[in-house]
C-alpha cells in the first residue's frame, strides 16, 4: 500500500531518519550551550583575577597609562590630591620666533608630543560649552559664565601660541570634577529659539471668520457611534462581491468572478477609506468641543474656524488624504484640514473681526461665498486656501449656506440658494457696519451668485443710491440666468462695487448640465453670445483651463488666483495685466487668457512670490 508516493515501510524509514537527525541537532545545540557556559564561568573568573591581582599586570579600559599600585600587605589608602592648580604660564619664544615643544596633554589622552589638542568645536546656539568631562549644558548662560574655549581673546599681529596649563594630578588618568556652575543672573534668551521653533512647525494655521444658515448636527449623548460603523459600507461591499463572485464559479464564468472580487475590494478600500477619515475627523471635533454643521436650513450664527496649510502647499491644490499614498487620517502637517469650530456671539464675533481688520495693513478683509456641492467644511477650507495663495493679509471670512454636498443634491440646493437670501444680506450689511473695514472684497462662486444675487437686490432697496459697500467683486462661474443678471443683478450690482469681474468659461461641466436642467443659458457659460455688460470685466478662461470640470478654476488655476492677486491686492486693470488678450464682440470688448500662461506663476517682479 502506497501514501503520498511512499510505502509503509519507507515512510518508517524515513521518520526514523528525521528522529534521528532532530536529536542529532538537539545534541550539538546542547553541546554548544554547556560550552558556552563554561567559556562564560571562565571569563568571569580571569576578570576576577585580574581586578584582584597587581595593577601594574593588568592594562586599565580607559588609559594605557599604568598606576603605581600601593603594597600588597598594606591597606589600601586614599589619594591625597594636592590643591588644583590653574596657573596660566606664558610661553617662552625660541631664538627663531618658534614655540617650544609642548607637552603631552594628558587631559586628551595625547601620548605623542606631535599631537596637539584639538581646537574648541562650533557651538549650537542654544547649547552652552561646559567644563572638560561634562555634558552640554541645555540651557543658554550669560556671557560670563561661558568657557573660555567658546569666546577666544582677540590675537596680536603676531601669533600667540595656545598657552600652557599646569595641572598637576596625584593619579594622572584621574579627571577632574567639572567646576561648579554660577548660578544665572538673568534670564536666557529664549523668547527667539522659541519665535523659531513656531516658524519650523510643518503647517501653518489661517483663522478664517464664517457666518451660516446651517444647522448645527446633534450627537445623541455627544458619543460617536463605533468604529465598525464606519467600516461598515466597506465589509458590505466586500461581502456582496464575494456573494456575486460564488454565484459566477456556478456558471464557470471564473474570469469574471475574479474580476469582480478585484473590483469589489478595490471599491472597500475607497470607501472604507472615506468612512475612516470622515470617523477621525467628527472624533477630533468632538474632543475640541467644535461645532459641526449638517446640510439642514437653520439660524444665522457666527463663529470662526481654524485651518491647517502644511508647509509643504502647492498653490491651487486642497491637499487630502488619498487612498492611492495609503492615508487613512487626515494630518495638518500634509492637508488642508479643518482643525476646530467654535460659534461666537455677534458682539464677541465683531470684535474679534474688528480688531483682526485693524491689525491688517490695508485693514480691508475677504468675504467668500461657495456654490453647489458643498459642504460647509469644504467652504472653510477653500476660504483658507485661497487666502493663503492670494497671501491676503485682511481679514478672511465666508458665508455658508445649506448646501447638500451631493452631486444629486442640486434640486435641493437650487431651492437653498433663494431661501438664504435674506440671511446673507443680513450678514453682509452687518460685517460692513461692524468690521471696521476700509476695503471690502467679494468672491461668489457657482450657485452662490444667486444668493448674492437676490442679496444685493434687496441691499440696492435698503441703502442709498450709489453707495459702494464693497471694493472688488469677483463672479466665478455664475450659475445664474444671463437675462436675469443682465436685467436684475447687474445694475444694482455695478451701484454698490467699485469694480466688477466676471470669470466665464466654454468647458465649465458644470454650467452645460445646468443650462440643460434650467433650460437657459447662464452667466457663467461662454455659449454663442458672451455675456459683456457696462461696468463689469468679463474674462474668458476657456484657453488656460484645462481641468476636468472646469468649474473651479477661480481657487485651483494659478494663472487666474495671479489675475486675482493683481486684481485685489495691485489694483490692476486688464490693460495692466501681461497675460490677458482684449476681443471684440457684438455685446462689446472682453478678455481671455494668453494659452502661454496657462498654470504659470504669472506675477510681477514687483509683487510677492506664488507660494
Amino acid at each position: 500500500m502506497q501514501i503520498g508516493g511512499w510505502t509503509m515501510s519507507d515512510n518508517a524509514k524515513h521518520a526514523t531518519k528525521s528522529l534521528s537527525f532532530s536529536r542529532c541537532l538537539e545534541t550539538v545545540s546542547l553541546s554548544l550551550f554547556l560550552l558556552a557556559i563554561v567559556l562564560g564561568c571562565a571569563q568571569d573568573k580571569g576578570e576576577q583575577e585580574v581586578a584582584s591581582g597587581d595593577p601594574n599586570d593588568a592594562p586599565y579600559a580607559e588609559s594605557a597609562a599604568p598606576v603605581d599600585a600601593a603594597p600588597v600587605n598594606d591597606p589600601v589608602q586614599p589619594p591625597q590630591q594636592r590643591p588644583f592648580s590653574m596657573e596660566i604660564v606664558e610661553p617662552q619664544l625660541g631664538p627663531e620666533g618658534n614655540a617650544p615643544q609642548a607637552e603631552p596633554d594628558v587631559r586628551y589622552g595625547y601620548s605623542d608630543p606631535s599631537e596637539t589638542a584639538p581646537l574648541p568645536k562650533y557651538t549650537p546656539r542654544n547649547l552652552s560649552p561646559s567644563a572638560s568631562g561634562s555634558s552640554p549644558n541645555l540651557q543658554r548662560s550669560p556671557a560670563s559664565d561661558m568657557s573660555p574655549y567658546s569666546q577666544p581673546k582677540s590675537l596680536p599681529s603676531q601669533m600667540q601660541q595656545p598657552q600652557a596649563m599646569e595641572a598637576p594630578l596625584e593619579q594622572p588618568r584621574m579627571m577632574q570634577a567639572p567646576a561648579e556652575m554660577q548660578p544665572m543672573t538673568a534670564e536666557p534668551e529664549l523668547a527667539p529659539f522659541q519665535e523659531e521653533a513656531a516658524s519650523d512647525d510643518p503647517f501653518d494655521v489661517v483663522e478664517v471668520f464664517y457666518g451660516t444658515d446651517r444647522a448645527p448636527m446633534v450627537w445623541p449623548g455627544s458619543v460617536l457611534p463605533h468604529k465598525f460603523h464606519a467600516l461598515l459600507p466597506a465589509v458590505t461591499c466586500v461581502i456582496l462581491g464575494i456573494a456575486v463572485a460564488l454565484l459566477l464559479t456556478k456558471f464557470k464564468q471564473y474570469i469574471i468572478a475574479g474580476l469582480t472580487v478585484v473590483v469589489a475590494v478595490s471599491g472597500a478600500v475607497v470607501v472604507g477609506q472615506e468612512g475612516w477619515v470622515q470617523y477621525h475627523k467628527y472624533d477630533r471635533f468632538l474632543s475640541n468641543d467644535s461645532v459641526v454643521y449638517g446640510k439642514e436650513q437653520g439660524d444665522l450664527e457666527l463663529g470662526t474656524c481654524k485651518v491647517s496649510i502644511p508647509k509643504s502647499h502647492q498653490a491651487g491644490q486642497l491637499e487630502s488624504p488619498s487612498v492611492v499614498h495609503w492615508e487613512f487620517e487626515e494630518k495638518p502637517e500634509d492637508h488642508v484640514m479643518l482643525m476646530e469650530v467654535k460659534s461666537k456671539k455677534e458682539q464677541e464675533f465683531f470684535d474679534m473681526l474688528k480688531l483682526r481688520v485693524e491689525e491688517s495693513p490695508n485693514r480691508d478683509l475677504l468675504i467668500f461665498i461657495h456654490g453647489y456641492n458643498v459642504t460647509f467644511e469644504d467652504a472653510a477650507r477653500r476660504t483658507a486656501q485661497i487666502t493663503h495663495d492670494l497671501d491676503f493679509k485682511g481679514a478672511p471670512v465666508f458665508f455658508s449656506w445649506p448646501s447638500q454636498g451631493e452631486l444629486l443634491g442640486y434640486v435641493t440646493d437650487r431651492g437653498n440658494s433663494f431661501w438664504t437670501a435674506s440671511h446673507l444680506k443680513e450678514f453682509l450689511l452687518k460685517v460692513h457696519q461692524h468690521s471696521g473695514a476700509q476695503s471690502v472684497h467679494l468672491i461668489a462662486h457657482s450657485m452662490g451668485n444667486r444668493a448674492f444675487g437676490a442679496a444685493v437686490e434687496s441691499l440696492a432697496q435698503d441703502l442709498q443710491q450709489n453707495q459702494k459697500i464693497f471694493n472688488e467683486v469677483i463672479l466665478a462661474a455664475p450659475d445664474v440666468d444671463a437675462r436675469v443678471f443682465k436685467e436684475k443683478i447687474a445694475p444694482n450690482l455695478t451701484g454698490l462695487a467699485h469694480h466688477v469681474t466676471l470669470y466665464a468659461s466654454q468647458n465649465d461641466v458644470a454650467l452645460m448640465a445646468s443650462r440643460a436642467v434650467n433650460g437657459y443659458p447662464r452667466a457663467g457659460d461662454v455659449g454663442a453670445n458672451i455675456l459683456v455688460l457696462n461696468g463689469i470685466d468679463t474674462i474668458d478662461v476657456t484657453k488656460i483651463d484645462t481641468s476636468l470640470m472646469g468649474h473651479a478654476y477661480y481657487g485651483d488655476n494659478t494663472t487666474v488666483i495671479s489675475d486675482i492677486y493683481e486684481l485685489m491686492q495691485n489694483a490692476r486693470m486688464p490693460t495692466q495685466r501681461q497675460w490677458l488678450r482684449d476681443i471684440s464682440s457684438p455685446g462689446g470688448m472682453y478678455w481671455y487668457f494668453d494659452p502661454q500662461y496657462n498654470n504659470a506663476v504669472t506675477r510681477t517682479p514687483a509683487s510677492p512670490p506664488l507660494r
